[in-house]
Parts: structure tokens; C-alpha cells; sequence
């Protein structure tokens, strides 16, 4: 199989807006996120971390924001869409074996392509332990939702502790367009799970909740490496992303080739 081929294929299948699947520089330009925000994610999904994106409303862009992460999935990691409970039996018997990503279009109880609930939600998170990335969206604007709307599913707590970053989008209306913005930015430090960036809707500016040095902490601990090496790959995975959007690499598949060129050049380092 052609993993990347595969992979691109189950990403435009999130793509719900029609028109061309939209690209984490896309997501930058617009402002939905900073390149420095987005850099954090791309090295904390190359540690392997599985992700959540949420948003209360529909059409906040959270499944946009969750399909541009996929994005920065590490060469030959296989992306295996949860069509129906089948999936996840299978995955829980085995198949498919580390590294692959399972990834369920959302959690909720309709029954559209890719929607998990109830058992097959709880089973879902169940992956986490078997050293599969489990990747899916919901309608939760926190992880204090998050965590309320999956345990009342039967979701353990610690399979939800391994679903390490997270991320919340908010829609607002202002002077006439539509802003969808990462409100919030979640990942787990010091026995806690950290606000490491929040959106703040008056003056329209992300604000780091969290030092520096302390966010280069949790990175070194994702990638197994030191402090010192996290921030380097962190300063190279900002400044690619900020030279793609000045360079107009914006197409999907066009910034993956460009992800895929950066892992090649961190070998060794990740």
C-alpha cells in the first residue's frame, strides 16, 4: 500500500467546506493559530501523541483543524478510519499493529461515516494502550467537557490521559466576517493537563499561559530528548511553517511534501 497515497485519500474524506482540503498554513494565514502554536503540535504529534480537537457549535472548524494535524503524521504511519465497530474490534485484536493511527471522524451519536458512541467510543480510547495513535473530534469546549462527555460514555480515565494534546476552536462574528480561532491549547504537565496558549477575543491575540521553558520541558519529554534539542526543532518546525505561507506552499499535499522533507532532515533527532 502507498501509505501516503492512503492517507491523503482519509484526509480529504474529513473535508466537510467542499472546495480544496485546507492546510495547516492555510489555518495559519487565516489566524486560526500561530505558526509557533502549530509547531508545538507537529513535534508533539512526531512523539507520537494522539490528539482532540473540539468546539461546541458545529462549524467552529474543529474536523478542519484535526484533518491539517493529521498532516504532520511521521512517514509511514497509516491513518485507519473507524467506518463502523468493526474497526475497533480489530484494532483490539491486533490489527492493525503500531505505528497507525485510528482515527474516528467524531464522537457523536449520528450515524454519518465515522461517528463513534457509546461502547465503541470507550473501546476506542482503549487503542491508547496498545500503542496505537487515536486521533477524533467532539463537542466539547474544554477538556473538563471532553473528559465529562467521554466518561459518561465509559471512557476510562486512563485511556483519556493518554489523548495528551488537545485543542478547542471558537467561532465569533466580527465587523461583518467570521473568525474561527484555537481558543485554547491543552497538554499534560506536572500531573496535570496545562493551558499552554488561550485566544483572546479583544484584540484578536493568542496568549502563552505557560513559560517558555516549561512548555520546552513537556516537548523533551514527548520527543525523549533534552530541553535544549526540543527548542531547536521547535524554532525549525516554526520557521519552516512561516516560510511555506511567505513561499504561497499552501495546498495540502504540497505542505506534506514539505513535512515529510523536514522529517528527513531531523532523522536522528526525532
Amino acid at each position: 500500500m502507498d501509505v501516503e497515497k492512503h492517507n491523503l485519500a482519509q484526509i480529504d474524506r474529513l473535508n466537510q467546506r467542499g472546495g480544496r482540503t485546507l492546510s495547516i498554513v492555510d489555518l495559519i494565514e487565516d489566524g486560526t493559530i500561530t505558526a509557533e502554536m502549530a509547531g508545538f503540535c507537529w513535534l508533539a504529534v512526531a512523539g507520537g501523541d494522539s490528539f482532540l480537537t473540539g468546539a461546541v457549535p458545529g462549524g467552529a472548524g474543529k474536523t478542519t483543524l484535526m484533518a491539517t494535524l493529521l498532516g504532520f503524521l511521521p512517514p509511514g504511519e497509516a491513518i485507519v478510519t473507524v467506518s463502523d465497530r468493526a474497526v475497533v474490534e480489530s484494532a483490539l485484536a491486533g490489527r492493525p499493529r503500531p505505528p497507525a493511527v485510528v482515527l474516528a471522524h467524531e464522537i457523536g451519536s449520528g450515524s454519518w461515516f465515522g461517528y463513534i458512541w457509546g461502547r465503541t467510543a470507550a473501546d476506542f480510547f482503549r487503542l491508547t494502550a496498545k500503542g496505537l495513535r487515536c486521533v477524533s473530534c467532539l463537542h466539547a469546549d474544554s477538556p473538563r467537557q471532553t473528559r465529562e462527555q467521554l466518561t459518561s460514555l465509559g471512557v476510562r480515565e486512563e485511556d483519556l490521559n493518554r489523548v495528551r494534546l488537545q485543542l478547542y476552536m471558537r467561532m465569533e462574528r466580527k465587523t461583518g466576517r467570521i473568525l474561527r480561532r484555537t481558543r485554547s491549547l491543552h497538554y499534560p504537565g506536572g500531573g496535570a493537563r496545562r493551558t499552554l496558549y488561550r485566544w483572546e477575543s479583544d484584540g484578536d491575540e493568542f496568549r502563552q499561559e505557560l513559560k517558555r521553558a516549561a512548555m520546552l520541558q513537556l516537548l523533551a519529554g514527548a520527543l525523549e530528548t533534552d530541553a535544549g534539542q526540543a527548542g531547536k526543532l521547535w524554532e525549525d518546525a516554526t520557521e519552516r511553517l512561516r516560510r511555506w505561507g511567505n513561499g504561497g506552499v499552501q495546498r495540502f499535499a504540497d505542505v506534506r511534501s514539505r513535512v515529510l522533507e523536514a522529517y528527513a532532515d531531523w532523522e536522528g533527532r526525532i
